[in-house]
């Protein structure tokens, strides 16, 4: 299948019984988040899952590919997986899963006007001069 918002949609309606899960956007595909934690990503068309001591234990010969080159191995998850089971490994992973980062914040908006405040003072007092 395709990468595209119904793809997104049907991954999400997969884990439709897990309230936790999320699927957002994220540079040109998608990131799963269930409670607060990544626990994978939709790329290519394919739903990848995060690796862990529990998954290789769950599906030891699902095969695995890289996100990006260089990447760590993520597990390739058949779009022919019932629904049940794809809860039933996510709820069984969610503890090996890191705790995510938190996002860096914007700079703050005195930080921006004191750059604009000197930048007019040095530059478009000249002008107006």
């Amino acid at each position: 299948m395709p990468l595209n918002k119904e793809y997104a949609e049907y991954i999400r309606n997969k884990f439709s019984k897990l309230e936790v899960v999320t699927v957002r956007p994220m540079m040109g595909g998608y990131v799963i988040h269930m409670a607060g934690k990544v626990l994978g990503f939709i790329s290519d068309g394919q739903l990848l899952l995060e690796p862990g001591p529990t998954i290789e234990r769950l599906l030891p010969e699902n095969e695995k590919i890289e996100l990006f080159p260089g990447s760590k191995l993520f597990y390739v998850i058949p779009d022919n997986i019932s629904d049940g089971q794809l809860c039933g490994i996510a709820e069984a992973v969610y503890d090996d899963l890191p705790i995510s980062r938190p996002r860096k914040k914007n700079r703050t908006n005195r930080e921006e006007t004191g750059r604009k405040k000197y930048f007019f003072e040095k530059y478009v007092t000249d002008f107006k001069e």
